[in-house]
């Protein structure tokens, strides 16, 4: 179940990164950089492994993962003119992100 979930949670980035690049080259909407900041680091981090140290406070996994979404949450939150596909993404990126950290690879 848990191998299910992390699939499905890196398809849900894979397809809210590429279908915000593909409208910020056709219509630019601040928005989008938040979204393609709650998609990309999780993404990026699995390629080329950037976070993998430990942090100061040893409850809080992948801190510069984190800090990367939730700026990007910030930024959608504060940008967003109305409800649509940017919110879900995002929400979405945000709750994968969460139970992906922390239920399918804790030890």
């Amino acid at each position: 179940m848990k191998k299910v979930f992390s699939i499905i949670f890196y398809s849900w980035l894979l397809a809210a990164a590429t279908t915000s690049l593909y409208t910020l080259f056709v219509a630019f909407h601040l928005v989008l950089v938040g979204v393609l900041f709650v998609a990309m680091p999780p993404l990026i981090n699995t390629l080329w492994s950037y976070d993998n140290q430990g942090s100061v406070n040893t409850k809080v996994l992948l801190p510069k993962v984190s800090l990367l979404v939730m700026i990007g949450i910030a930024w959608v939150f504060l940008t967003l003119p109305e409800r649509g596909w940017a919110l879900w993404f995002a929400l979405g990126g945000l709750g994968g992100f969460l139970l992906n950290t922390y239920w399918v690879e804790s030890k």
